[in-house]
Formats: structure tokens, sequence, C-alpha cells
């Protein structure tokens, strides 16, 4: 149960990914100036509507007002970052004590 759990959200992740990037291609830009968060919740919004309709034969354009969709969140101004990026010193576990040499 556990492997299926983990494939299913490997494939749920490459699937976003995948639709992130062709949305990115149609507008010639880099996939990475989507958010993942942002794109997840649409798609999952969208996905939520398409499990709904009884209409099957309207998933197609769903498919294409879903990627116009993720094309209009590139528009959105992502915020910066409050401080830079620093990579933290790891503690030490215990203390060290030097030990001095006699002259």
């Amino acid at each position: 149960g556990v492997y299926q759990e983990i494939w299913g959200t490997l494939i749920a992740y490459n699937l976003i990914r995948l639709e992130i990037a062709k949305a990115a291609l149609a507008v010639k830009c880099e996939p990475t100036e989507v958010s993942f968060i942002r794109a997840f919740h649409l798609i999952q919004f969208e996905l939520h509507w398409a499990g709904v309709t009884r209409s099957y034969g309207k998933l197609p354009a769903s498919m294409k007002h879903l990627r116009e969709r993720l094309v209009s969140l590139l528009k959105d101004e992502r915020p910066g970052r409050k401080c830079d990026r620093a990579v933290k010193a790891t503690p030490k576990r215990y203390a060290v004590r030097k030990v001095k040499k006699l002259p």
C-alpha cells in the first residue's frame, strides 16, 4: 500500500510539472517562472470540476482552459525573499576543549 501511495504521488508531481512545462512552452518562458504551489491548486480545482461533469467531450477544452489559466499565473508578481539564502553552520555535538601545550 505504501509503494502505491508513493508512486501515485510521484506520478501526480510529474503530471503537474508536465502541464507547467507545456504552458510555459506556449508562452516561450522558463517553467521555473510558474509557481508550483499555485499551479497545483489550479490544477486540483480544474480536475475537481472535471470529475464532477458528465460530459467527457468537454475535457480537451477544459485542459486548454487550464493551460491558459496557468499562463495567467506568469503575469502575477511573485514576492521576493525577505532574507538572503544562507548555509547555517551545524552545531557541534559536544563541547570541544583545546589542550594547551606546555612550553
